[in-house]
């Protein structure tokens, strides 16, 4: 296993740690919706990549942290991306929150 930066991998690892990151709330963000798969899609936009690194084996992303200076957030929540993957009001109230 290695630890690396979540932006070397690509940009499908986005999708993999959405699902990582909803595996490991689901119990608050079920609010939102009950189907993990369209949460993870609805997130996957916020990580800004270069804060996060993986724990990597056989090039499957299995564990992921966030590391900031500080100064950074490790995601941006974006209202429009909520909206149109969680729906209006939803994902209104999921990017105000």
């Amino acid at each position: 296993m290695e630890i690396r930066r979540v932006s070397e991998l690509g940009e499908d690892a986005r999708k993999k740690i959405g699902d990582i990151f909803v595996a490991g709330f689901f119990q608050w963000l079920r609010y939102f919706s009950k189907d993990p798969e369209k949460l993870s899609c609805a997130l996957a936009h916020m990580f800004r990549l270069e804060t996060f690194y993986a724990a990597v084996e056989n090039e499957e992303i299995l564990g992921i942290a966030a590391c900031t200076d500080g100064r950074t957030s490790s995601v941006r929540i974006q209202t429009k991306e909520l909206r149109r993957n969680l729906g209006f009001v939803m994902g209104s109230f999921a990017g105000f929150s």
